[in-house]
Parts: structure tokens; sequence; C-alpha cells
């Protein structure tokens, strides 16, 4: 299922064109004129309608031509439905509308169906078909809600010239973009199914699995910051801009930090946790890519949130490129003799090179001495995490138990010793949450 699901994953990115971003970005920018919306999110729906007959075509092409995907026909075809759905469902204007509420809303409710359908309908490893259907399910399910709530957004209007062209040149700037990401973050997958088969494909998402959530998780800040960004850049408040960006930066690292250091620790227990027995040596691939916890949050935060609000896309392009070269040459080199390991050391070689190029390219149009100015609190703070996983492995319970008690304990010691330093992003924080808290309750009483 790994391998179909990466193979569709070009496919998906051929018929989105670099949308999600583009879109994002110019929704919030046209968000204060219900006219200008409307005739923007009209002609994406049309640009996206053509990508998506191409992308299918070319789909068919490979799925016959290439002998190695027969054996996956059903799983393609299955997955495949998250291209039309990706499409249709126009995530790019809700985040560019910052309805933040009705994608939380909507998420978590295919997310609850999707997991009660997996305990009724997956028994064991021969149930793949509807283990697929579930999967598309829970990703893509939701968008056809999107869709249905969009028609207070889109309004066909023949009276109006639209203007197609003129979306295309950004679009294809962007696609590029998403390729030479897609290229060093799927093509782990892709090299390792066609050169070492489905078990070390297995064992590679199993140690990548927790690791994906982790970024997701810490990235759904980037998420938020994205269409404000475009608004403000669009508005030219500069100034609010690199007090955001910072504020993003600081909570990225805040959060990113400790994780990596509580997974490299719990790392044979995650793995237990979240994928069985069987997968158990998938630990040290896990290990392995535990730097790609701070990394991939660092260079998406640089890239997609804050460069492409500005207009940099070609600045992105440089970076994507560097790591997608990287991540060819070293997975060339890496799996034949490693397997799932060597695909592990690729992927973190690469989202170095990456880090690297963004933090050369951040410092032009921002302050990075005070982007890093605490960082060096989030450190001292997460030292202390791997002296509780080690007291408290010798305590007698059930893992599962053990590896809660360690985030509640872990989290409580670091996020005191973040106040003790008088980190400013945790007292803002406190301070927010203490206000919110404040709110509800008198809202509760009225």
């Amino acid at each position: 299922m790994s391998f179909a699901k990466s193979v569709i994953t070009y496919f998906t990115m051929i018929a989105m064109l670099g949308m999600n971003y583009y879109g994002t970005r110019e929704a919030a920018k046209l968000r204060d004129d219900r006219a200008k919306l409307e005739k923007f999110c009209v002609e994406m729906l049309v640009i996206n309608g053509c990508t998506t007959l191409l992308a299918y075509g070319l789909l068919a092409i490979v799925v016959f031509s290439i002998p190695q995907l027969n054996e996956y026909k059903s799983l393609l075809l299955i997955s495949s439905a998250t291209i039309v759905l990706q499409g249709m469902g126009m995530e790019w204007l809700y985040q560019g509308l910052e309805e933040y509420r009705y994608i939380a809303a909507r998420s978590a409710l295919f997310q609850i169906v999707a997991l009660s359908a997996m305990f009724i309908f997956v028994r064991d490893e021969s149930d793949v078909i509807p283990y697929a259907i579930i999967t598309v399910m829970a990703s893509s399910g939701s968008y056809m809600l999107n869709f249905i709530n969009a028609r207070q957004y889109i309004c066909l209007n023949r009276n109006i010239s639209y203007e197609i062209g003129k979306h295309l040149k950004p679009l294809l700037r962007l696609f590029a973009m998403a390729v030479s990401i897609e290229l060093y973050t799927v093509l782990d997958s892709t090299m390792l199914g066609f050169l070492k088969g489905d078990a070390a494909v297995g064992l590679y998402t199993a140690a990548i699995k927790v690791e994906k959530m982790v970024n997701t998780l810490i990235l759904s800040i980037g998420m938020v910051l994205m269409p404000r960004l475009s608004f403000y850049i669009g508005r030219g408040e500069m100034r609010k801009t690199a007090q955001l960006v910072k504020n993003a930066y600081n909570y990225i690292f805040m959060l990113s930090i400790p994780a990596a250091v509580g997974l490299f620790m719990l790392s044979d227990d995650i793995i237990l946790l979240f994928s069985g027995n069987k997968f158990v040596t998938a630990s040290c691939a896990m290990r392995i890519m535990i730097p790609i916890v701070v990394l991939i949050p660092f260079s998406a935060m640089t890239n997609q949130q804050t460069f492409i609000p500005m207009g940099k896309e070609n600045l992105i392009l440089i970076s994507t490129c560097i790591g997608a070269a990287t991540n060819l040459i070293l997975n060339s080199i890496l799996i034949p003799r490693y397997a799932q390991n060597g695909a592990a050391m690729g992927t973190v070689m690469a989202e170095t090179a990456v880090a690297i190029v963004c933090m050369i390219n951040v410092q032009r149009y921002f302050d990075i001495k005070e982007i890093f100015k605490t960082i060096w609190q989030y450190c001292i703070a997460a030292l202390p995490i791997p002296l509780i996983v080690v007291l408290m492995s010798g305590w007698n319970l059930y893992y599962v138990i053990r590896i809660i008690l360690i985030i509640i304990f872990s989290s409580a010691i670091y996020f005191t010793i973040l106040m003790s330093l008088k980190n400013p992003y945790i007292r803002e924080a406190a301070n927010v949450i203490q206000y919110r808290l404040a709110v509800r309750k008198e809202r509760f009483h009225k």
C-alpha cells in the first residue's frame, strides 16, 4: 500500500500543479474582494480539471507500460481517487480564508469514521483492499464536503472574462518546486520498493511513520501562518511580518527539539506501539532519521510558509533541487547496500542540505540572530528527557502506559524549565491560553 501511495503521489502532484501553495496565497490576498475571489476560484477549477485529465492519462500509460506495477493495479486504482478529490476539495481556498475551525472539525470527523471502519473491516494482512479504501477516505474523503461547501464562494458568471493564462507561469514555478520536494520526500520509498522490495518499504514506513505524524503536528503552526503572512505582505506591513516569522520559528523549535529527543529515546516502544512486533528492527532507521523532526519543520517554515507568501519561489526551487539531487545520489549508493537504513541516511542528508540553504536564504530578509536567540533554552530544557526515560524504563508497567507517563512527566519538566528561564514565547503562549480560558468561562456563566 505504501508503495502504491508513493506512486500516486507523483500524479496527484501533476494534477494539483502547485495549486495548494498558489491558491492559498492568492485567496488570502483576495479575501476582502468577493467578486475577484469567485473569479479566481473558477479559474483554478478550470485549470485543475485539465491537469487532472492529464494526470490520469499519464498514470494509465505508466501502469500499463511498467511490468513491476501490474500486481499493484487494484491498489493504484483505489489510491488514484485522491487525484480527483484533492482537486475538487480546494483546500487552498479554506486555508487562504483561514477557516481553521471548519478544517479541523471536518478532518476530525473523517478520521474518526476511518478509524472506526479500520477496526470493523481490517482484520488481518489479507484485507489490503478495504485498508486502501479506508486510507483514501481518511486522507481525502473530507474534500467532498469542501466541494459542497464551496458553493458559497463559487458562482459561474458568463458575463465575466476569465483569465486562465496569467496563472500558468506562477503555477508552473510552484509545480517545479513541488516536484523537487516530492523527489526527496517520496523518492526514498519508491526507490526502496524497486531496489529492495515490499519488506524494506514496510520497515522504512514503520520507521518514518511517527516522525511524519510529529512533523505534521508541528507544521500545523505554519498552516496558520501562510495566509496571514500573505495578508500582511499584501498590505506592506513588514514589521508585523518579521515578528510573525520570528514567533513561528521559535514555537517550531520549542516543539521539535524535545520531540526529537523523546522519539530517539523511545524508538523501540514507539515502533512496537504503531507497527507491531514484526517491525521492531525498524527502530534503527527511526533513530537515524531523528534529525528530520527538527530539520523538516525549519525548512518547511522557511520555504512553504515564508518565501511563498513573499513570492520568492526561485529561492525555494534552489534549495529543494539541491535536496532532491542529494537524495537521489545518496539513495542510489546507500539503498542497495543498507536497504531501509540507507534510505534513512539519504533522507537525513537531503534534509540537512535543504536546511543549510534555507538558513543562508532566510538571513537575507530576517534577523537570524533574533530567530535563534532563544534556541539554547529549548536545548537546556530538553536535557532531562533522556534521564526521565531511563529512570521510568525500569518501572514494571505496560509499555503504552509507560510511554504516556514519560510524555506527561517530560512535558511538565520541559515547560517548567522554560518558564524558569523566562522564555518569552512560552510565557506568551501561557497568557493566551489563560485569556481564552477566562473568555470561555465568562461565556459559560452567561
